[in-house]
C-alpha cells in the first residue's frame, strides 16, 4: 500500500466514524417516563433491603450467634 492510499484510507474512516456517530447522537431519545418511576421505585427498594442487611450482619448479637454456629459445626 502506497503512503497516499493509506492517508485516503485513514481520512475515509475518520470521516465514516463521524458520520456514524452524529447519526447516531441525533436520533430522538425515547423517554418512557412509566418505566423510569418503575426502576427508580425499584432502586429504592433495593436499597432498602440493602440497609437492613447491612444492620443485621453488622449487629453484634448476629456475630455472636455466628460465632456459636461455628463452634458448634
Amino acid at each position: 500500500m502506497h503512503p497516499y492510499e493509506l492517508a485516503i484510507a485513514l481520512v475515509a474512516t475518520v470521516f465514516v466514524y463521524k458520520l456514524v456517530r452524529l447519526a447516531i447522537l441525533r436520533q430522538p431519545t425515547r423517554r418512557d417516563d412509566t418505566a423510569n418511576t418503575d426502576l427508580v421505585n425499584r432502586l429504592a427498594e433495593v436499597e432498602e433491603r440493602v440497609r437492613v442487611l447491612e444492620r443485621i450482619v453488622t449487629d453484634e448479637r448476629h456475630d455472636l450467634r455466628q460465632q456459636f454456629k461455628d463452634l458448634e459445626s
